[in-house]
């Protein structure tokens, strides 16, 4: 059995678009509900959070980091 974490890669092996999609019906759900509005609001806030760790981990490497060279190790 697996944990939650990849030990290869070190990423998180959940689907966070089923996350997304089961968090969407219980927000369009909560606010249906007179009361639980407010509830349907946190969850979401919590959308919108998965939303900025999406782009987060797709934004692209800066150039600078991609262009960096190595440099050699000096010889006492």
């Amino acid at each position: 059995m697996q944990g939650p974490i990849d030990p290869k890669r070190n990423v998180p092996l959940i689907d966070l678009g089923t996350v997304r999609d089961t968090l969407a019906y219980i927000r369009d759900d909560l606010q249906r509900v007179p009361g639980l509005e407010c509830a349907g609001e946190l969850i979401a806030s919590a959308l919108a959070e998965i939303q900025a760790a999406e782009r987060r981990r797709l934004a692209p490497i800066p150039r600078s980091v991609l262009e960096t060279r190595l440099l050699q190790r000096r010889k006492h």
